[in-house]
């Protein structure tokens, strides 16, 4: 038995690790005696701002709370208007659709990869279903009359996610 549950956390652990989408990776030079051109310190800039536009905003409406760990608020909170669209942050699966836990309303969970997982509260209309594999900025919901709220997970542990959008 104990042998079976040591299999699992393995390989619950790898699972992020095993994926087929390639991801972009930047490398960046650190050593103290190079001497930038401006041209090199341009495609550096760019390769930067390309990393950051594999995600996009969920939603087109400001911000009205940020992620906080300190006050148990991970995620981010919408000021949006009733039926407003929600676009996938990134490629990903559906891994969840349906309104079983209600506090939330109706929620999308996507899974992308690298381990990372998108969750989209509070929507009106459901417009994917378990399984469905989404292209980033598709529409996949429409939000309710309650603020919108967007997460981010890395596996299990909730991320800022002004760091990646």
């Amino acid at each position: 038995m104990n042998t079976k549950l040591t299999i699992l956390v393995i390989f619950t652990c790898l699972s992020g690790c095993l994926t087929n989408q390639p991801g972009q990776v930047v490398v960046e030079e650190k050593s103290f005696n190079l001497v930038e051109s401006e041209s090199q310190q341009s495609k550096t800039q760019s390769k930067k701002t390309n990393v950051k536009k594999n995600w996009s905003l969920p939603v087109k409406s400001s911000i009205l709370k940020k992620y906080s760990a300190q006050d148990g608020h991970f995620g981010l909170t919408f000021d949006n208007a009733a039926g407003q669209e929600v676009r996938a942050v990134r490629k990903g699966e559906v891994v969840y659709s349906g309104d079983r836990m209600t506090s939330y309303g109706k929620m999308i969970i996507i899974k992308h990869s690298y381990g990372f997982y998108s969750i989209y509260n509070q929507n009106q209309e459901l417009l994917v279903s378990e399984g469905d594999i989404i292209e980033k900025g598709q529409l996949i919901a429409l939000t309710g009359d309650k603020p919108f709220y967007f997460e981010m997970k890395k596996y299990e542990e909730p991320i800022n996610p002004l760091k990646y959008l």
